[in-house]
């Protein structure tokens, strides 16, 4: 049996005062709660216990809410139904992860500069080099990707590379912390500022005094409070909620967003005088998608490093593996990755070989269709080779679909939504096109010129 601590909710509005009373290393949740949801729990959790891990469960596996999960500080995502090794699988690693965090191995503490960041592809060599370029200066860093594509660990490299590396890193997920109270987490308040603040608290801006701040999904913020975001990378000062003193710190801001800010820009959502003072310079993180030649010696790498640190054998990956993970398109990126190495790290136990099988199921589906897209990943025609086959074998018609499905969205997105030049890139009609899409139920924004063409 496992041994934890554990201690249950009838809502996430219990689970709220729990985490008020309690530390907690670990969250499961659902997504469909009575009251208040899941997801707006994350939200709750990240403010209350920053280092909490929280792992999601869901009976609505779509790659929307996987992503809106992740970015709102979930952890791992756990499609129902599910067995119950799996979930416990899943519980243990993040119980490990939070275990290491709070005693950091030697390896660990040793890690600095560019140390963690895989870059076998050309984008990402390319990346690092910029990283090192402009580490030594004051220069304000937008950095921007999807979510879970490494953009913490890119400021990260930016801090120990800078002459501010000794200092602290301060790291605030805009998005996690409720809009009413993002403003005191930023700037913090003084004792007496509104009921309940019955001491003193120093903002984030202040812990990073002499150090870094990293702001996560800096596009989520209000237009209220970019304004006052705004005057502190101009003027290097700020008030504290409840106080007319003026705060002088120096602080290097890198933001990071997984928003379009241009069309947040457009929308009237997001201030372009922030923008530009934000994007001095700007560092684009590539999809995992787009990095292929980094899925494998970065998932070695996080392998690696969890047996390490979870004091399990060195493991070897099957070539069935390698094969599904060139397939999948990882919608998580390099979180989604990380998270299915450690449960196949954790679910294989003393064994020294992960299998297909010790993946999530979401992984191994794309085996299934995999052999077009390892293929193709290979710069092979997908004709050359045969899909790869496990052992306890496929379901033809899931890959046809799988495979019909990634086509179709694939020539949406190249068509920027456009459903006429999107069927012309399959070489079929347009109504042919739209009758696959309702039949796979497949949703996608009509764009202006596709409304001509109707």
């Amino acid at each position: 049996m496992e041994e934890y601590d554990a201690r249950g909710a009838s809502s996430a509005e219990a689970a709220v005062e729990l985490l008020r009373d309690e530390p907690f290393d670990v969250m499961v949740t659902d997504v469909t709660l009575p009251g208040m949801s899941g997801l707006d729990l994350l939200r709750q959790s990240q403010r209350l216990r920053p280092n909490i891990l929280p792992i999601v469960i869901t009976a609505y596996g779509t790659v929307d809410i996987a992503v809106e999960a992740m970015k709102r500080g979930a952890t791992d995502f756990i499609t129902k139904p599910f067995e119950l090794d799996g979930l416990l699988g899943t519980i243990r690693v993040a119980a490990g992860r939070a275990a290491r965090t709070r005693a950091p191995s030697a390896a660990a503490g040793r890690a600095a500069g560019t140390g963690d960041i895989v870059a076998a592809a050309p984008a990402m060599q390319n990346l690092l080099e910029q990283v090192r370029a402009i580490a030594p200066f004051q220069t304000t860093v937008l950095v921007t990707g999807e979510t879970g594509t490494g953009k913490e660990v890119i400021a990260r490299a930016i801090h120990n590379l800078s002459p501010r590396g000794g200092k602290a890193l301060v790291a605030l997920n805009c998005a996690a912390v409720p809009e009413q109270l993002l403003e005191d987490e930023l700037f913090g308040h003084v004792k007496g500022a509104f009921t309940g603040a019955q001491t003193a608290r120093e903002g984030r801006f202040e812990q990073a005094d002499g150090g870094t701040l990293f702001l996560d999904e800096v596009g989520d913020m209000s237009l209220p409070l970019q304004a006052k975001l705004l005057r502190v990378l101009q003027e290097r000062e700020f008030e504290k909620l409840g106080s007319s003193r003026t705060v002088k710190v120096d602080v290097r801001v890198i933001a990071a967003t997984s928003a379009e800010l241009q069309r947040r820009i457009d929308e009237g959502a997001f201030r372009p005088d922030l923008y530009y003072r934000l994007n001095v310079v700007r560092l684009s993180l590539p999809p995992l998608r787009e990095r292929r030649e980094d899925i494998r010696p970065l998932a070695e790498h996080l392998l690696a490093k969890f047996c390490a640190g979870a004091g399990l054998p060195a493991k070897s990956v099957s070539e069935g593996v390698w094969a599904a993970f060139a397939a999948y398109r990882w919608p998580g990126n390099v979180r989604q990755l990380q998270n299915a190495v450690e449960r196949a790290a954790v679910l294989t136990g003393a064994a020294t070989e992960i299998r297909l099988q010790d993946l999530p199921e979401e992984v191994r589906e794309a085996a299934a269709a995999g052999g077009a897209g390892a293929s193709a990943a290979a710069g092979l025609n997908p004709e050359q080779r045969p899909p790869v086959i496990p052992d306890e074998g496929i379901s033809f018609d899931a890959v046809v679909t799988r495979v019909e499905r990634d086509l179709l969205l694939q020539s949406l997105a190249k068509a920027g939504g456009n459903k006429m030049r999107a069927a012309q890139l399959l070489g079929m009609k347009r109504t042919t096109f739209v009758e696959k899409l309702k039949r796979l139920g497949i949703e996608w924004e009509k764009d202006a010129a596709d409304s001509e063409q109707e």
